[in-house]
């Protein structure tokens, strides 16, 4: 007597999933292997790039950003905003061991920049920006919402 396997045409649910979490793999080890790479040789300082870590948040009234930033000085620091409402932080955190040999590194340095889309509610004109303890915090407040109106509309008959 002769047996019949069943053979499926579909494909299967687990064979999708390996096949992407392979794609995914490889995709984070070529990154990797890049990152690795920059620390090969040369100046660890210029070869990290890195953005600060933010807290966004409402409070009183306002939008506040907090950006940690330690060891930034104050005066290599720009806070600017376009007209499209684009809030834009730029620095620099400077390498100022001179030549060493690093055992381990594991701080970035060198310039930064960090763009946030500001929501069309807070008032870009007045945005108060203060720098303590290496946290650079702003404080934008938020518009009035226009107070609804309420008129009769004439209604003509003709």
């Amino acid at each position: 007597m002769a047996t019949l396997a069943r053979r499926e045409t579909r494909l299967s649910p687990w064979r999708e999933f390996d096949r992407a979490f392979s794609e995914l793999t490889s995709m984070m080890l070529r990154d990797l292997a890049s990152w690795i790479s920059e620390w090969g040789d040369g100046d660890l300082a210029a070869r990290r790039t890195w953005m600060p870590a933010l807290d966004i948040y409402r409070k009183e009234g306002h939008l506040v950003i907090r950006a940690d930033i330690p060891g930034v000085s104050p005066e290599t620091l720009e806070v600017t905003v376009n007209d499209e409402g684009v809030l834009t932080i730029k620095g620099e955190r400077k390498w100022d061991e001179g030549e060493v040999e690093a055992l381990c590194c594991e701080r970035f340095y060198g310039e930064f920049e960090r763009s946030i889309q500001l929501p069309d509610s807070v008032d870009t004109e007045r945005i108060e920006a203060s720098y303590k303890d290496g946290v650079l915090e702003l404080r934008i407040p938020y518009r009035e919402a226009p107070k609804p109106s309420h008129r009769r509309i004439e209604i003509k008959v003709s």
